[in-house]
């Protein structure tokens, strides 16, 4: 239920919900917005997208401005701030503004970000980057995915892998886990049960005693002989078929760099058709070096932040840096493969000067063509507890996009992997 309380003036109005579920468009307050630990004016809004989840932020109060502008925490104790999440194809500029009740545990790991009301509508501080196409929620979580899936299985009743992405594509609706099953696009393959980083915001496995991961990382290694049987259907018949290495119900790919291998070249002996694509987090030169020469096609580096400390404090990286990212990503920008980075955005942080400044000299050290932007799904206050928040101001994500565009002409902002066929290096 929505309801609005009498006539809505022409400004962004607070929002938000109660114990039931219940949405409210408060018009006695003005929404506000966080940029890292600070209380913001909202900037550009625009309609929740199709595919968009409203939630609750739980142990939280809404901060709100009044008519003067004057910021206090919402005076209604039942009061919850809502949040959005947003699908593929847009990005967040602001996260909620609230204020924690003491002793409140970690809220789940999800991309918040900040909502208002206007004329009893929800609007969400974002903007659009590239919705839509393979990527638009419309065409995923279909009612006939359950008997594709179910045919897919008795086809082939032994493959381990194939169980481990059904259970990803039905359970936890993952667009890449759908696509092995739709036949389409970019197609997950998991192969890596562990990891050489202990990410604060992991999604497959929380050291954190009050936060539960919302994936199940897989608990096995699957045999090449299972790669090349859940990827080959994909390489045969898909339309620009993408078979994507590196998931995030997994730990980091590049620790089964030989099995990876092995399954590239029994897939190449079959069909040129495809690329083959790994999100890394590029750790390891030498094994990149491996997996290029078997056919990788495409690379994707996750990266939070491009200053060594704030790195380490963030993926709690064993036995890697900045340098071996960097090195990863030229050797692959020289062999020919299309490269990008995995950009963990959060507002108040990337965007500040002295992150900016580190970001645009590593994305151009590593001659990277494409940065996706993605939220960083964080509890605001483990982040600060984890990392520490910059003291300087963010001057904002979309002004931080437009300086990545004009500090580096050429790169494409996107959201998503892009269909770059196989690398020139692997054509003859």
């Amino acid at each position: 239920m929505y309801t609005r309380s009498r006539s809505a003036a022409q400004r962004w109005r607070a929002v938000f919900a109660t114990e039931d579920g219940s949405l409210h468009e408060d018009e006695s307050f003005f929404a506000l917005g966080s940029s890292g630990l600070d209380s913001v004016a909202l900037g550009a809004m625009i309609p929740l997208p199709d595919g968009t989840t409203s939630a609750l932020l739980p142990g939280c109060r809404p901060v709100v401005a009044d008519s003067s502008g004057r910021q206090m925490v919402h005076p209604d104790p039942e009061a919850r701030p809502v949040a959005a999440l947003l699908p593929t194809g847009y990005t967040r500029l602001l996260t909620p503004a609230y204020e924690k009740v003491s002793g409140a545990p970690h809220m789940p790991i999800f991309g918040y970000t900040a909502v208002a009301g206007l004329n009893g509508r929800l609007f969400a501080s974002a903007v659009a980057l590239d919705p839509g196409g393979a990527w638009d929620p419309a065409i995923h979580n279909t009612p006939e995915l359950a008997d594709l899936v179910s045919a897919r299985l008795a086809a082939d009743p032994e493959n381990r892998l194939l169980r481990h992405h059904a259970h990803c594509a039905t359970e936890y609706g993952c667009y890449t886990a759908q696509n092995l099953f739709y036949g389409r696009a970019e197609m997950a393959i998991a192969v890596s049960v562990a990891c050489n980083a202990q990410c604060v915001g992991c999604i497959s496995e929380q050291l954190e005693d009050d936060l539960e991961a919302p994936h199940d990382r897989i608990q096995f290694t699957p045999t090449a002989d299972e790669v090349v049987k859940a990827a080959l259907p994909h390489l045969l018949s898909a339309a620009d078929p993408i078979v994507s290495f590196g998931q995030g119900c997994e730990g980091e790919p590049i620790l089964r760099t030989r099995l990876i291998g092995r399954a590239m070249r029994a897939l190449r002996e079959q069909t040129s058709r495809g690329q083959f694509h790994i999100n890394t987090n590029g750790s390891n030169p030498r094994a990149l070096r491996h997996l290029i020469d078997c056919g990788l096609d495409s690379i994707r580096v996750s990266i939070f932040s491009a200053i060594e400390g704030n790195h380490v404090r963030y993926y709690g990286p064993r036995n890697y840096g900045l340098a071996e990212m960097e090195e990863s990503l030229r050797m692959a920008a020289d062999a020919g493969l299309h490269t990008s980075v995995n950009l963990l955005a959060y507002p108040g942080f990337i965007d500040t000067p002295l992150e900016m400044e580190a970001m645009v000299g590593f994305l151009h050290r590593g001659r990277v063509q494409m940065v996706q932007m993605r939220a960083l799904n964080m509890d605001r206050e483990l982040l600060e507890e984890k990392v520490r928040f910059p003291r300087e101001s963010g001057i904002g994500i979309a002004r931080f996009m437009a300086m990545l565009r004009e500090e580096l002409p050429g790169i494409v902002l996107a959201s998503k992997t892009p269909y770059v066929g196989r690398a020139r290096a692997h054509v003859s």
